[in-house]
């Protein structure tokens, strides 16, 4: 059994955490303040950022955390944390922001741009919020350094907020299109984009439009947005409030059918992906197609080790072929390198893990039909170690590498 810690964050019931307190865990039970324990369900995870979402039906409005900032952290000013740690149910402890732009590791997530501590943090913290002055949530909760005395560092709120579309991907897990993004920094909501022919620009929403409801609802920010698009589906409508040019408005808009890319023929295919190697020293991936290759072949599966040079520095590779999906669904596609790496499923560019550093984790949320899809994997090492792995979670399976039988080419 598990101990972790969440924060309430919509009054829907709708709780911020850590993925790793969800390990292999599909359903659980959350204990409120004052309330029975009542079970939660996982309504969406980001383990490369080591965040998740889960929801209780609690039957009533639950009272949220507002949402802070974490752009104006300064060093010494006072936060508390509440969590449940050694299972301690809301114990709270107290101390100061000891820290800015940490960096640290959990279960073998590489986490940049953490705030750190020295508010006391103990098993079963993880997940739950870093409060300040104000009573507004600025972190969540991570990880503390083993070695050392109260050093304890936090995701930061703006890392959250701009990280919670990914997230939560709605249109992608619900199957529908709405063609908007709003600032997820700022209040009140912003339209910051609109996408060409999208059911949001053909109902008039515009750039720069301020969202003040959707469907009545008020909303306090880019969060609180994007919890209204929770199990939408196509043909659903949208009443929005929204003020422009000083004026109130409303505009309905009618949810799309999202348009999936088709699996390719079968017949033809042999097993394995195609690589070209190639050889130089680059800080980021470079195009492959304005260089020579210096070897190419064909490899059971994507690895580091396809082509590389004799001191295995200084090199590049491509994958091309198509990818076995077995089931219509949704799916997250990973890519673990040292140095870097990029996968795409089609045209769309969905895993971006570019740039010289360690052993890092990134993932992307795409939606597929079963059959074939076209794939392509880059990759390249300039000095250290070097590594790369192609890893997959979808309908039915937890994370787990790709295997040879998933990845063909056509000769």
């Amino acid at each position: 059994m598990g101990v972790g810690s969440a924060s309430v964050i919509h009054r829907d019931g709708y709780l911020l955490t850590n993925n790793h307190v969800l390990f292999r865990m599909h359903q659980g039970q959350a204990i409120l303040p004052g309330q029975p324990a009542r079970m939660f369900r996982i309504i969406a995870t980001l383990s490369s950022e080591d965040l998740a979402l889960i929801k209780v039906e609690a039957g009533e409005v639950l009272p949220s955390l507002d949402l802070g900032r974490s752009d104006d952290l300064m060093l010494g000013e006072p936060v508390i944390v509440i969590g449940n740690p050694g299972g301690l149910v809301h114990s709270v402890s107290e101390g100061i922001i000891s820290g800015l732009n940490r960096s640290t590791s959990v279960a073998g997530t590489f986490l940049p741009g953490m705030v750190q501590t020295s508010a006391a943090v103990s098993g079963g913290n993880s997940g739950g919020p870093l409060i300040n002055a104000l009573g507004e949530q600025i972190g969540v909760i991570t990880s503390k350094k083993l070695d050392g005395e109260n050093i304890n560092f936090a995701i930061t709120i703006d890392r959250v907020r701009e990280l919670f579309s990914t997230l939560l991907s709605a249109e992608l897990r619900y199957g529908f299109l709405l063609g908007m993004e709003v600032e997820m920094l700022g209040s009140p909501v912003t339209v910051r984009n609109v996408s060409a022919d999208s059911p949001a620009e053909r109902a008039g929403v515009k750039v720069g439009d301020l969202i003040e409801r959707v469907d009545g609802r008020e909303l306090k920010n880019g969060v609180d947005f994007h919890l209204e698009l929770v199990e939408k589906a196509p043909g659903n409508r949208l009443a929005l409030r929204i003020q422009r040019g000083g004026k109130a408005e409303m505009i309905e808009v009618e949810l799309g059918e999202l348009e999936l890319p088709q699996p390719v023929a079968e017949e033809g295919m042999e097993s394995g992906l195609r690589f070209r190697g190639y050889e130089g020293s680059w800080n980021a991936l470079p195009d492959f197609e304005e260089l020579d290759p210096v070897a190419d072949g064909v490899v059971e599966i994507p690895t580091e080790e396809a082509y590389r040079t004799a001191d295995g520095e200084n090199y590049g590779l491509r994958f091309q072929g198509f990818i076995k999906i077995p089931a219509d669904g949704l799916y997250t596609f990973y890519t673990s390198s040292d140095d870097g790496s990029r996968l795409s499923i089609g045209e769309k560019l969905l895993v971006n893990n570019d740039g010289l550093h360690a052993l890092q984790r990134k993932g992307g949320l795409v939606r597929l039909t079963a059959g074939l899809h076209p794939v392509t994997i880059d990759y390249f090492e300039q000095g250290g170690e070097e590594e790369l792995e192609i890893s997959w979670e979808g309908p039915g399976f937890s994370s787990r590498p790709v295997a040879g039988e998933a990845w063909f080419h056509r000769p």
